[in-house]
């Protein structure tokens, strides 16, 4: 079993996410410019107004304090791998107004303190949500610069909680709709040591499914809160897609540490649903904005029923693809399975990212895999409400962009865990760690590489103890042509003892491939998706050749040959892929007869599926018929 690593022991040195944070100042005003815009639905002048140094009243989301948490955590993971005191001076701008906000009790939350709406009421009011991430907050901000402040307002509150909740009061038994403070706990439990956070995360756990009484007829034993089915019975991934993966991250975080078999035995039957019958090729999650669940229960921003996984439609929130690979790296800690690498992999290099542009300054809260320009989904209808057409910088759900700071800004802790034995490589990345090992040795690792746009990733140990380590890494399930230093080698976790000096030398031979999806999905039967390495491409109207035809008048052959170009008109000299495709002839009717194919081919150039929408609005899609 492994642990995470402390923030700051690991940093990113070069390639593929290097890349997206280079520019990181820029990142960060810009976000921060949103969180100050009065009508952002997040706003940090919620804590300068509780503080009584911005005049003007609550606005907007009750969840703004979270999203504000996250903003300065990812902050911190900067501060710690840069030591850039322009980072530091914004943290410290927006402390004391967090200060400030906590009352006296240990409760915090402008959303209440600054409104008439009254304490634990209602769970969609988001008090554990906001919490939750405080908890982390504190956390992650104690290891990157030793400064107490956050951590303490973070244990205050977490003394609270465990005052109010320990004792289960019956009125608040199934109390808490996104769960972040689970994981917030266990982060406070691993900083501090206190056992009662621990214990109170399991309770949190425990807590879903006792159908007991709560303000929101929506989540009162229902689905959408996962609050039907205690989690220790659930079989499959239900409701709300964020709720439900920060709880499943949340209960895999707890059973690290008290490795109760029901509760690994309940995460492990979820995820092996939700690959089998309910997750994307890109790896997202939630294909559906409101529905009903398969016991019957109103959900909203959620997990369908199985197969069911639409492209134009699609929600596939930024927040819950990205909380499904916060769940992947976890599993992949506590069982060692390369399977939860695989996917974890997946989610990061396609949907957890395709919600930023890629200079990270617009953003999108909904992840659909097919767009037409011409062809907007108006919301009309609720279920339509979320289908976006353009980026945003502002928006009246601005939970995802801090979403992403953060976990670009933390990808070394997501590259990187440890145990007693030694170091796993989670992923392949332009890296390096320097960290201390359970008997206080040192154990430097390097990662060379431009992974995945090229093949070869070098491993180099530069510190080991004398006895060497165990230094774990992962050969991915795509890959069926793998060497290690000339060896081959077959996909999966592999494991050796490595000394100071030594170097292991990876190649990953990248082919295109073509994927088909289970007949049972019948939004992509009959179609294929294209993959080169981790990366699911797509294509966009203006890489078609051709001004006479559109996505929908092109079929892809099974026989189709790609050749490998650099995207020289967007940044990061990704890996394009030119080939051609057959014209298919259609018609405006809603049926038609069908004519053969015609004797024409050609030529487009597909991108990777997370920098769409980098350009003009245009059509795209990742899925095409088979030709």
């Amino acid at each position: 079993m492994f642990s995470n690593i402390k923030t700051g022991e690991a940093r990113l040195t070069s390639g593929f996410w290097a890349n997206r944070v280079e520019n990181y100042m820029e990142i960060i005003y810009n976000l921060e410019a949103a969180l100050l815009n009065e009508t952002n639905a997040a706003r940090l002048l919620n804590f300068g107004i509780a503080a009584g140094e911005v005049e003007g009243k609550f606005h907007d989301n009750y969840w703004s304090d979270g999203d504000c948490y996250k903003f300065l955590e990812g902050c911190c993971n900067q501060y710690a791998t840069t030591q850039d005191e322009r980072i530091l001076d914004v943290i410290n701008k927006y402390i004391p107004w967090i200060e400030a906000s906590l009352e006296e009790d240990g409760y915090i939350g402008t959303q209440t303190l600054l409104t008439d709406v009254e304490r634990w009421v209602d769970i969609e009011v988001h008090e554990l949500y906001n919490m939750g991430h405080l908890h982390t907050l504190g956390c992650v901000h104690f290891e990157a610069t030793g400064d107490e402040r956050l951590l303490n307002v973070a244990i205050k509150n977490a003394d609270y909680l465990w005052d109010l909740f320990s004792p289960e009061p019956y009125e608040l038994a199934n109390f808490g709709f996104n769960p972040s403070q689970i994981m917030g706990l266990v982060d406070l439990y691993r900083t501090t040591g206190n056992d009662r956070y621990l214990e109170l995360a399991d309770i949190f756990v425990s807590m879903r499914g006792r159908k007991l009484e709560a303000a929101s007829e929506t989540h009162s034993g229902k689905d959408c809160s996962q609050n039907r089915t205690p989690l220790r019975d659930e079989t499959q991934p239900v409701g709300h897609a964020v709720t439900g993966a920060y709880l499943y991250a949340g209960a895999t975080d707890v059973y690290s540490h008290t490795e109760e078999p029901a509760l690994l035995d309940a995460v492990s039957r979820i995820w092996k649903d939700l690959v089998k019958r309910r997750i994307y090729i890109t790896g997202a999650l939630g294909p559906q904005y409101v529905g009903i669940s398969d016991r019957g229960d109103r959900v909203y921003e959620a997990f369908a029923s199985e197969y069911n996984l639409p492209h134009r439609v699609a929600y596939n929130e930024t927040c819950a693809n990205i909380a499904g690979a916060m769940w992947a790296k976890r599993m992949l800690n506590v069982t060692g399975e390369a399977e939860f690498g695989d996917w974890f992999e997946t989610i990061m290099f396609n949907s957890g990212i395709s919600g930023s542009s890629l200079d990270m300054k617009r953003y999108f809260y909904a992840n659909p895999g097919s767009h037409r320009r011409d062809h907007h989904i108006e919301p009309t209808f609720e279920q339509f409400s979320h289908v976006p057409n353009q980026r945003f910088f502002t928006f009246d759900c601005w939970c995802c962009p801090p979403q992403l700071l953060r976990t670009y800004t933390g990808m070394p802790k997501f590259i990187y865990s440890k145990n007693e034995q030694g170091i796993s490589i989670n992923l392949f990345a332009g890296s390096e760690i320097d960290t201390e090992l359970t008997k206080g040795e040192r154990a430097k690792v390097v990662i060379d590489t431009n992974y995945p746009w090229t093949e070869t990733v070098a491993i180099k140990v530069v510190d080991a103890p004398a006895d060497g380590f165990e230094l774990s890494y992962r050969i991915p399930a795509w890959c069926d042509e793998a060497t290690v230093n000339g060896v081959a080698t077959n996909s999966g976790i592999k494991k050796q003892t490595v000394r100071s000096g030594e170097q292991i030398n990876i190649v990953l031979p990248m082919k295109v491939e073509l994927y088909g999806a289970n007949p049972m999905l019948e939004q992509s039967n009959g179609m294929v998706a294209v993959k080169r390495g981790p990366v699911v491409y797509c294509l966009e109207g203006s890489d078609i050749d051709s001004e006479q035809y559109t996505i929908d008048d092109l079929v892809l052959p099974v026989d189709a040959v790609f050749e490998e170009e650099t995207i020289k008109d967007l940044p990061y000299d990704m890996v394009g892929l030119k080939t051609q495709m057959d014209v298919r002839p259609t018609k405006e009717t809603l049926y038609f007869k069908v004519e053969p194919d015609l004797n024409k081919k050609v030529s487009v150039r597909l991108i990777p599926y997370f920098a769409w929408a980098n350009r003009e609005e245009q059509d795209m899609g990742i899925w095409f018929p088979r030709g």
